[in-house]
């Protein structure tokens, strides 16, 4: 209850110290139980003048600890609330001990003010602050009596309940008061707002007029919610009263009911009652009221509604948070999921994923998500671009590839979009692709008068850059004239890969390669564009020519690593993919070669020596390896600044035989390696 004057009222609001009864549940802590401890051992020392003065030091910390733990409403849990004013009680008896009854009375006010019904620990207690409680009391407080027909009334003082009829010599703070009287069942009584003034004896009699069927329904367990024609009535609560308990079926534990939760919407005639609970399946029951009086009250026990949940994850090992409660890390099972719709999201280093699900009663239901890359859609620059963000927008959402999420602040954000309008002559409309750690994005350009072309823009950014293709081993150049039928031209085997397909399907250099898949080829783009629709393992025929005799051979297709090449333009969406990658445990000499690569062409040379390319282990031998892994280090180690180790990089990928830089296929390394070596030295 909180009427008071408007100094008071000040006061109130100020402390935030609300009634021990309409404080929070809570159970004993151990800070609790310590400082109910102290509280004990200071009783005592509040009435000794020799330590009135650490008394009340020691009592202002524990009141500071207490107002440390209330919510943002300023409550305590009602055990922590006690203590709160207990605490509050004793420092003022410190302050009589030590003569300044000031400093007591502004406790004790405060006191009142946070409990008008506050009783005084009698133990050693002095008359002196006896005095001044009472003195307080007599300031602030009225007294309320309430008597009612029926019995059981409750009744409200400024919309606050302050008890049940009958109610006697009840403490009520002074000033303007508006006092209610509420039964379910029962027209609701309310007396003409009145000044009441402090000391004043207020006497209340009413016959409650009957107006409604009341029924009390209890529930097992507590907690549940009851409809009335599909309104809500109110929760169940509480424990069951020992009066009723010879009530309850023989069949149910007494233990588990709920106090009664009495239902006066009722009408005169059929009332449509529905009762729900999480977990619980649902009960239904049609209630007739032949007249308005008060009912039998109605048993209701809700039956469990759970089943069988298990949750998957790709990569494993993923944090689970179901309903937005963290619950464990994938895969995780459940045996008795609450049945109903639930919220799954996923996170892990490689990305998230987020899920919706019906768990049916008695069933089991298998929730599998893969996780995605975290893309942020970041607001565009400078503001104003709406209509390219939207279609930007579209794009993203229509993907399935990564998990879009608005601008935000997690650390788990693996990359940013964002369009950029800048002002006419001062740079090109463009999408930008950032990754996560990235200075220097990926961008697209789109005319700025045709917002709706920034859509394919973001599509050019997002499309998965080539990180591998089918390879044959060899490379071969157009003959001028094979001296085939018709002048069809041929192609000549000019180098052969020692460890690849071609050498192993018997292809040699100078051979002619008259027949591949049973087409005539007369230029070498025509072998690529067959080779690039194949996948690896698949068989080539080749008919090849050597020395005036033609020999059929069958070479089986593998594939070799394309690397960011110089002037890459998709290394921050060639970066995400890597990263989830590395997240999944995907870690080879090729990949950490990407990811090196991509953080030198985007300006960060000591992220890719120190945590790429420093303890990258490459095979030995031609086309990407070992030599390649020297090249990139070098670059790096120029780039920082060190002359002398990055020359001795260069000086060992020049003498890496037939090492390349793109592909298996090329481009040597070596000249590269020799001319980068002349500058270091």
């Amino acid at each position: 209850m909180r009427f008071v004057p408007a100094w008071a009222a000040m006061v109130a609001v100020l402390f935030a110290f609300p009634p021990a009864g309409a404080a929070a549940q809570g159970t004993a802590s151990a800070d609790t139980v310590a400082i109910a401890g102290d509280l004990r051992t200071l009783r005592p020392q509040t009435a000794n003048p020799d330590l009135a003065v650490e008394a009340v030091l020691a009592l202002t910390a524990i009141l500071d600890q207490l107002d440390a733990v209330r919510d943002r409403e300023g409550r305590l849990p009602e055990i922590e609330t006690e203590l709160f004013l207990r605490a509050l009680e004793y420092r003022a008896r410190a302050h009589v001990t030590r003569e300044s009854r000031e400093q007591a009375s502004d406790d004790l006010r405060l006191l009142i003010l946070a409990d008008p019904t506050w009783r005084l620990d009698v133990a050693g207690l002095s008359p002196a602050v006896l005095d001044l409680f009472e003195q307080q009391r007599g300031e602030l407080l009225a007294y309320l009596t309430v008597l009612t027909e029926p019995a059981g009334v409750t009744v409200l003082v400024e919309d606050e309940p302050v008890g049940a009829t009958p109610l006697t010599g009840r403490p009520v703070f002074a000033g303007l008061v508006t006092i209610r009287l509420e039964r379910p069942g029962f027209t609701v009584y309310s007396e003409p707002r009145r000044e009441v003034l402090a000391g004043e004896m207020i006497s209340i009699e009413h016959e409650m007029e009957r107006s409604h069927p009341v029924l009390s329904v209890i529930t097992s367990p507590a907690g549940v919610t009851v409809r009335v024609g599909g309104r809500v009535a109110g929760v169940t609560g509480g424990s069951l009263p020992e009066d009723l308990r010879p009530l309850v079926p023989p069949r149910f534990a007494r233990d588990e009911f709920s106090a009664p939760l009495q239902l006066g919407n009722l009408e005169t005639g059929a009332n449509e009652i529905t009762l729900e609970a999480p977990c619980r399946t649902p009960s239904r029951f049609t209630f007739h009221a032949d007249e308005a009086r008060d009912y039998l009250p109605r048993f209701v026990r809700l039956r469990p509604s759970t089943g069988g949940l298990r949750i998957e994850s790709e990569p494993g090992g993923a944090t689970v948070v179901l309903d937005g409660e963290e619950r464990g890390v994938t895969p995780l099972s459940f045996s008795a999921m609450c049945s109903g719709e639930h919220e799954v999201e996923i996170r892990h280093p490689a990305g998230r994923c987020a899920r919706s699900f019906t768990v049916s009663r008695g069933s089991r239901t298998a929730v599998s998500c893969e996780v995605l890359p975290v893309l942020a859609m970041t607001p565009s620059e400078p503001e104003g671009a709406s209509d390219a963000d939207r279609a930007v927008r579209r794009v993203l959402e229509a993907r399935d590839d990564y998990f879009v999420v608005d601008e935000t602040d997690d650390s788990d954000v693996q990359a940013r979009v964002r369009v950029r309008l800048p002002e006419p002559g001062t740079g090109p409309a463009q999408v930008e692709f950032l990754a996560a750690g990235s200075g220097v994005p990926d961008a697209a350009p789109f005319d700025r008068f045709a917002p709706a072309t920034a859509g394919a823009a973001v599509e050019r950014l997002l499309k998965p850059p080539t990180r591998r293709r089918p390879w044959t081993g060899m490379t071969a150049v157009a003959l001028a004239n094979s001296g085939a039928e018709n002048g069809a031209r041929g192609l000549r085997v000019t180098s052969v890969h020692p460890a690849g397909p071609a050498v192993l399907a018997g292809v040699e250099p100078g051979d002619e390669l008259r027949e591949v898949e049973g087409r005539l080829l007369s230029d070498e783009l025509g072998l690529a564009e067959l080779v690039a629709g194949e996948s690896p393992d698949t068989t080539i025929d080749l008919v090849v020519r050597r020395e005036g005799a033609e020999r059929q051979l069958r070479l089986v297709l593998s594939e070799t690593p394309v690397l960011p090449s110089l002037s890459a333009g998709q290394c921050n969406r060639r970066l995400v993919e890597l990263e989830a990658d590395f997240a999944r445990g995907r870690i080879d000499a090729t990949r950490q070669l990407e990811a090196g690569i991509c953080w030198i062409l985007l300006g960060d040379p000591e992220r890719a020596l120190v945590r790429y390319l420093a303890d990258v282990r490459a095979p030995t031998g031609a086309g990407i390896g070992e030599g390649t892994v020297f090249y990139y280090r070098a670059l790096a180690l120029e780039a920082l600044g060190e002359r002398a180790r990055a020359a001795q990089a260069f000086e060992a990928a020049a003498a890496a035989p037939g090492a390349t830089l793109v592909t298996h296929d090329g481009p040597l390394l070596a000249p590269l390696a020799l001319r980068r070596l002349a500058t270091a030295q």
